[in-house]
Parts: C-alpha cells; sequence; structure tokens
C-alpha cells in the first residue's frame, strides 16, 4: 500500500512538471509550418521568374510577410538569376491592410542614402517585390513600398511609388506565369 501511495505521489509530481504550451510564443500562437513559397528574381532574360524556398512560416500573413520580404532581400541560390537589392537591404515591417493593400517598409545605408541604379534594375526590384508578396498571399491585391516607414516616391530615382502598384504579369516570364 505504501508503494502504491509513493507511485501514485511520483507520477502526480512528474505531471506537474510537464512543460505547458506557453500561448506568448508566437511559434505556438500562429502555428508556423514549413511552406512553399516563391521569391521573384531577374532571369538572363530580363524578366522576372520565380526561385521556390520552403520557409517556416506563421499561418497568419501579417507574420508571414516580413519572412518573405526577408527571404527575397538575401537574393537568388540560383547563379543564372541577377540580385536585386542592395546587399545591406533590410525590411524592418511588412504588413496587409483589410482591404488588400500590403505594405513593406525597406530600409538600409544604401536606400536611405540614395541608391544609385538604373531604371530597368530599379523596376525589376519593384516589381520583384510586388510579384513576390502578391504571388505567395491571395489576399494581397496591391503593394505599397515604404522606406525608413515613410511612403517612398522612389527606391532610386526612376520608379514613382507615390501610390499601391499592382503586378505586372507582363514583366514575369511567360512560362511563369
Amino acid at each position: 500500500m505504501r508503494r502504491a501511495v509513493l507511485v501514485l505521489a511520483l507520477v502526480a509530481i512528474a505531471g506537474g512538471c510537464r512543460k505547458k504550451a506557453n500561448p506568448s510564443n508566437p511559434n505556438e500562437a500562429n502555428k508556423v509550418e514549413v511552406r512553399a513559397v516563391r521569391v521573384y528574381f531577374e532571369s538572363p532574360n530580363m524578366l522576372l521568374v520565380p526561385e521556390s524556398r520552403n520557409l517556416p512560416l506563421p499561418e497568419n500573413p501579417a507574420a508571414a510577410i516580413p519572412a518573405v520580404m526577408r527571404e527575397l532581400m538575401k537574393g537568388p541560390s540560383n547563379g543564372t538569376l541577377a540580385r536585386l537589392y542592395p546587399q545591406d537591404t533590410v525590411v524592418p515591417a511588412a504588413y496587409m491592410l483589410p482591404d488588400g493593400t500590403a505594405f513593406v517598409d525597406l530600409g538600409g545605408p544604401t536606400l536611405t542614402t540614395g541608391w544609385g541604379t538604373g531604371t530597368h534594375e530599379e523596376l525589376m526590384a519593384v516589381y520583384s517585390l510586388v510579384q513576390t508578396v502578391t504571388a505567395n498571399f491571395p489576399d494581397a491585391k496591391r503593394v505599397r513600398v515604404l522606406v525608413n516607414g515613410e511612403p517612398a516616391e522612389t527606391l532610386g530615382g526612376h520608379i514613382w511609388l507615390g501610390k499601391s502598384l499592382q503586378p505586372m504579369p507582363l514583366l514575369v516570364e511567360p512560362a511563369s506565369r
């Protein structure tokens, strides 16, 4: 009898020591799962093509968009595709409004002090971002680019960013559409 009471006491103590789920843990709260995403880079044909990546992403788009944008900023893993953003570009924030407008805030020394790039390079960079967001988040219908938390007029002086941008399928290689 004494032995049975001791065993029951140990079982009760062990049960009480189990780690409980932490609701403040964002991974548990957002149900993080590895998902396939497409990030867009410029091909040798001077059009955008997707590169597939598997990323651990939260179910909630508000938390997932920044992770996908950071992946875009890492550049392509395929050596035939062009890196589209300066290497020091960061994504401090990204979010989406209920009306389908996604906001992506970019920063970093180069974008802050003035990115000396050409028209085509800036066009590809801007639309790689727009294409990546809208291809991976079906509720995103348009994208607004911010720089350092403020609405951006341009990234490099050529492409006007004063309004939200919609995807431009003509900039994506036909086989990738």
